[in-house]
């Protein structure tokens, strides 16, 4: 068997060329603090990083996601804790009204503010200008006088928000129900503005105090019962940040894995390779010097 002069050499400038390789790559890594730079260098970690990528993104929306739905809910319940505030208040009010002497009109000015309150909150608006309470029809006021009367111009529609990725949770509260009865949805409303708007000299009626007495209970059950559905939400929110602070912390646990090199590791490798190229390198030299025809 023959062996070629040439043989030897050429499998050292391999290995020279595969260490040199590898001395790149690792200096690169402790410069970048990267694994890889390219996905051809390792394609199954570079499609690991990819969809872990990609997870973390989407996680991060339904966060946003959920901080926006939350504030708005935030702001929905403030509003009808203030509207509970006024019924509570009305309730003292028409009370007053039932056992005293004076006449309705002594009792006007304090209607008719507590009245225009409630419609007030059901006008509120956010910070971009759209009504809160309106449904999908944001950009005109849910409550509107006409002729004298109270009408209600919002919708049922609520607004959904993506919270997962299967999961939607309303960010808004119908209130079109709370005020309603004999097909008026504004008819407690209404009757206050009426009992307020009253000029008679005579002592308020007692059948419609007691009967607007009786409306207010139910309408302060409603109102408990919307803020109940909006503590409900919030807990499911509050759930769900948990879930995904915990996710975005493994997940960042393992691209931090799968993307950073192990410094001392990398280091070892890298003086490891650096030694081989060095004995290598003399071995090549000195097998430069050495020809077949020396012994000959």
């Amino acid at each position: 068997m023959r062996i070629s002069s040439l043989s030897q050499p050429q499998r050292m400038l391999t290995t020279l060329e595969t260490g040199n390789t590898q001395i790149q790559k690792y200096q690169d890594q402790l410069a970048t603090q990267q694994k890889q730079t390219l996905p051809s260098e390792d394609p199954l970690n570079a499609k690991r990083v990819a969809l872990l990528t990609q997870q973390q993104a989407t996680t991060s929306q339904y966060q946003k996601n959920i901080t926006t739905a939350n504030d708005a809910l935030t702001q929905q319940d403030t509003l009808l804790s203030s509207m509970s505030d006024l019924v509570l208040s009305l309730q003292d009010q028409l009370r007053s009204m039932n056992t005293a002497t004076k006449s309705t009109k002594d009792f006007t000015t304090q209607l008719s503010t507590l009245t225009e309150g409630m419609v007030n909150l059901l006008n509120s608006q956010d910070a971009e200008g759209h009504y809160i309470f309106a449904g999908t029809n944001r950009d005109n006021p849910p409550v509107t006088k006409v002729a004298g009367k109270y009408q209600w111009q919002g919708n049922q529609e609520g607004v959904s928000v993506q919270v997962g990725q299967q999961q939607n949770i309303s960010g808004s509260t119908d209130v079109s129900t709370l005020f309603a009865a004999n097909d008026d949805p504004l008819s407690f409303i209404n009757s206050l503005s009426q009992l307020a708007q009253s000029s008679s000299s005579a002592s308020p009626d007692s059948t419609t105090l007691s009967t607007l007495l009786q409306q207010s209970s139910e309408v302060s059950a409603k109102v408990g019962s919307a803020r109940g559905s909006i503590g409900s939400r919030q807990n499911q929110l509050t759930q769900l940040t948990d879930m995904y602070t915990d996710l975005t912390a493994a997940n960042s646990e393992v691209l931090n894995q799968l993307q950073s090199p192990d410094t001392a590791e990398t280091t070892l490798q890298l003086q490891s390779w650096l030694k081989t190229v060095e004995y290598s390198s003399k071995a090549y030299g000195l097998m430069n010097q050495f020809s077949m025809f020396d012994v000959i």
